[in-house]
């Protein structure tokens, strides 16, 4: 089964609602988790579906995703976020850590205890994902491949596999903790490319 593990909504600055960006990954054959920033409410309007709650916490050093089996409330300090992951039975992971545009945690991966770490983002430099890479393999985790989508043709862009035989939270976030996961990064297509363009100028304007 492929995964998602870090897509965005309109409930934080995603162009699409939770309901079409879970449709056309569907098409695509991908289940989602929805890890808005700093808020759960995207999750909420298709807790009903097949998808992983989650949101991406912006700590006070940059980004880091938080998957569990309920709609998370986490602690913004990142100290406090390792711990409550482990309380709940969650997963944490840094995206993008070396991206210096995107908020990245940088060289602070080495010194809290992940689960995981976002190895591929779609939208990231290629030396910031080959550093993450470097990272995970230095620190023995799990690497993810994640679109990181704004834009719902961002979907596909990046992808996990995951060997089970039906969507079960618990297991896949079992299976990341196992390290039994394959992370796939594909890339942006042009047309990719092109809503994404046309998705942050339209928020600026």
């Amino acid at each position: 089964m492929k995964f998602d593990f870090h897509t965005h909504t309109n409930y934080s600055d995603g162009k699409e609602n939770p309901k079409a960006l879970v449709e056309y990954a569907k098409r695509k054959g991908i289940y989602i988790a929805i890890t808005d920033h700093d808020t759960s409410k995207g999750y909420e309007k298709v807790k009903e579906e097949a998808v992983i709650p989650g949101e991406e916490v912006t700590t006070q050093f940059g980004h880091v995703v938080i998957l569990c089996n309920f709609p998370p409330n986490p602690p913004k300090d990142i100290s406090s976020l390792v711990d409550y992951s482990k309380e709940n039975s969650c997963i944490i992971f840094p995206s993008h850590p070396f991206d210096i545009f995107r908020k990245g945690i940088g060289n602070k991966v080495f010194e809290y205890k992940f689960d995981a770490i976002e190895i591929f983002n779609s939208k990231a430099p290629k030396s910031a994902n080959e550093k993450a890479s470097n990272a995970a393999r230095e620190l023995k985790l799990p690497g993810l491949a994640n679109s990181d989508s704004h834009v719902k043709e961002a979907i596909g862009s990046a992808y996990n596999e995951i060997e089970i035989n039906e969507f079960n939270i618990d297991e896949v976030l079992e299976s990341i903790k196992k390290g039994k996961v394959k992370p796939v990064g594909i890339g942006l297509t042009i047309t990719a490319k092109f809503k994404i363009l046309q998705w942050y100028i339209e928020r600026k304007i």
